[in-house]
C-alpha cells in the first residue's frame, strides 16, 4: 500500500509540475526574431504553395508590395502571386541582417539564399509594422554570380 501511495504521489507531483511548466508564458520574440521567422515561413509557403500557403503569403505580402526579380523585372503583388509555382527545390536563408527605422516600425532585412545546397541569391526586404503585424512592402532579389576575373 505504501508503494502505491508513493507512486500516486509521484504521479500527482509530475502532473502538477508539468502543468505549471506548461502554463509559464513563453518568452516574447524580438522583432528581429519575428521577422526572420516570418521570412522563413514565407519562403516555405512559396515552395509548397498549396491553398493554405497562398493564404499565408497573402497575409505576409502587403497589398502595396513591389518586388524586383533576379532578372530585373518590377512586379506588384498581383503579378508576384500569379507567378508563384510549387517547387521541390530547397531554399535555406542565412546571413540575416536586420535594421530598424522610424521608431521600430520599418525594417530592412537582407540575407543569402541557398537553393538546393548552392548559394544562389541575395535578397533585401523592406518590412513595415502595421498595427501588431509585419508586412512585406518591398523585395529585391539578386542572383549570385561568379566574381569577375581579375587581370
Amino acid at each position: 500500500m505504501k508503494q502505491l501511495t508513493r507512486v500516486l504521489l509521484l504521479a500527482v507531483f509530475v502532473a502538477v509540475a508539468s502543468s505549471i511548466a506548461y502554463a509559464q508564458p513563453k518568452p516574447k520574440m524580438t522583432d528581429e526574431q519575428e521577422l526572420i521567422a516570418l521570412d522563413r515561413q514565407w519562403t516555405a509557403a512559396e515552395l509548397r504553395l498549396n491553398n493554405e500557403d497562398r493564404k499565408t503569403i497573402e497575409g505576409i505580402v502587403a497589398a502595396d508590395y513591389t518586388g524586383t526579380t533576379p532578372f530585373g523585372q518590377i512586379v506588384n503583388k498581383a503579378q508576384y502571386m500569379a507567378n508563384l509555382k510549387h517547387t521541390e527545390d530547397t531554399d535555406v536563408a542565412d546571413e540575416y541582417v536586420v535594421r530598424f527605422f522610424d521608431g521600430g516600425k520599418l525594417a530592412v532585412m537582407s540575407h543569402r539564399g541557398t537553393v538546393n545546397g548552392k548559394p544562389t541569391y541575395r535578397s533585401t526586404h523592406v518590412w513595415v509594422k502595421r498595427g501588431k503585424n509585419w508586412q512585406l512592402i518591398q523585395n529585391h532579389v539578386s542572383n549570385i554570380g561568379e566574381p569577375p576575373a581579375t587581370p
